[in-house]
């Protein structure tokens, strides 16, 4: 199996990207982004989670009720409280500034 590694010879330059542009964003037929396609159905998908509200199972109206919230209030944020007083100290020396070991 020696020899080149694609079948036309031709080899990824080191230090070059074999795609550079990267992967285009859009999808639709027209040129339109996933996110323009979906945001189509915005209206529709309300509605159905709004429906969902009137579910017989508990889990399913919960879940339509985060949905709705979160799309129109948005996501609550996130606090974290962290006590770093008790953690050790790492000091980092380079070797030639390091103190001369006895022995």
């Amino acid at each position: 199996m020696a020899g080149s590694k694609h079948a036309n010879g031709a080899s990824f330059q080191k230090g070059k990207s074999g795609n550079p542009g990267g992967r285009s964003p859009r999808i639709g037929p027209n040129g339109e982004t996933a996110a323009q396609l979906a945001r189509v159905h915005t209206a529709d998908a309300i509605k159905t989670l709004a429906d969902g509200l009137k579910a017989p199972e508990w889990q399913v109206r919960v879940a339509c009720s985060q949905a709705l919230l979160d799309r129109g209030w948005g996501k609550p944020t996130e606090h974290v409280a962290a006590n770093v007083t008790g953690l050790p100290v790492i000091q980092i020396v380079r070797a030639s500034e390091a103190p001369a070991r006895e022995e």
